[in-house]
């Protein structure tokens, strides 16, 4: 599914934002974004499969069409993409908060 003239706009909108609101390098910005065909890449496998072989570890992620985007910025100059499905949106939410230094 490809973005709509709409969709791309508001996106732009909302990147422009994100990126302000970042810049400070205090600050966690992240859009929930449309996708344009991305697969889910969210992992899962177990903790104890991944850790058991993790020098051979290898997740294809989630088979599933991702539903949105989450947009990463944290005042750095490299944004962060994150696929993921509409049931794996909220862990890929808190996971992302928790990496970059957000109270659990």
């Amino acid at each position: 599914m490809t973005r709509t003239a709409q969709q791309t706009f508001w996106s732009d909108q909302a990147l422009a934002t994100a990126r302000e609101t970042a810049s400070d390098g205090r600050t966690i910005a992240i859009v929930n974004d449309f996708p344009n065909g991305e697969q889910c890449s969210w992992c899962d496998c177990t903790i104890e499969a991944a850790i058991g072989d993790a020098k051979g570890h290898h997740c294809d992620g989630c088979p599933n069409p991702a539903g949105s985007v989450l947009r990463i910025h944290d005042g750095s100059p490299v944004r962060r993409d994150i696929p993921v499905c509409d049931g794996h949106l909220e862990d890929a939410i808190v996971f992302a908060y928790r990496v970059l230094g957000g109270a659990p």
